[in-house]
């Protein structure tokens, strides 16, 4: 009890400014009453994880056609750019499924969200270390909402960890910020990927025209 007592307090203590979107979590839940609690979170995770999949698909069809583009040494940016997008829609995808697992609890959900995060975390942050020219409009556009993908997942770190200390399933409010930041920032690191590999293939283009009229 002392050791339970010690990390609900310890989850308070951290609490602070993330737990800012969810109500007091003084009132300790039942099991039953958290899991209620979360199934009602069904239709909005439902909704974010089927938004997730579909632009998963879009962004792997729209970039199939480019592939040649993709592969290329000197673009090796570009794909290091492409993977971090998809892992974020994956990574969305991961913690819908999560939160619709019937009969979840709030710790055995904080478990799978803070897992998730810190795996697709690491990958998102090996794979922007392939950068392009610091000068490139594209390269500087992509790097802005590398660092909004670097907060949302220090958010949704934090959040978990806290959830799965406390048990209290409010603190999915506080990834409300997380989902919609995510699938925000992706649907415009997406957008730009597609130009910016249209531009490059049309360049490239260009260039075998030159060089076969000489």
């Amino acid at each position: 009890m002392i050791g339970a007592d010690s990390l609900h307090a310890a989850a308070e203590a951290v609490r602070g400014p993330f737990g800012a979107f969810a109500p007091s979590v003084s009132h300790a839940m039942t099991r039953a009453e958290a899991v209620e609690f979360l199934e009602r979170w069904h239709e909005f995770y439902l909704l974010a994880g089927t938004a997730a999949v579909t632009l998963v698909g879009l962004l792997f069809v729209s970039l199939s056609f480019n592939l040649e583009v993709l592969i290329h040494d000197s673009h090796a940016h570009v794909l290091a750019h492409a993977r971090s997008t998809l892992m974020t829609f994956s990574y969305l995808l991961v913690v819908s499924l999560g939160v619709l697992v019937p009969s979840m609890g709030p710790q055995l959900l904080g478990v799978l969200i803070l897992v998730a995060t810190g795996v697709f975390g690491t990958v998102h942050v090996l794979s922007t270390r392939r950068r392009g020219p610091a000068d490139s409009k594209f390269e500087r556009g992509m790097r802005r909402r590398g660092r909004m993908f670097v907060i949302a997942y220090g958010i949704a770190f934090v959040a978990s960890l806290i959830m799965l200390l406390s048990g209290a399933p409010q603190l999915l409010f506080d990834l409300i910020p997380v989902v919609c930041m995510m699938l925000g920032t992706a649907m415009g690191m997406s957008w730009d990927l597609l130009v910016e590999v249209g531009k490059l293939k049309a360049a490239e283009q260009a260039k075998e025209s030159r060089e076969a009229r000489k």
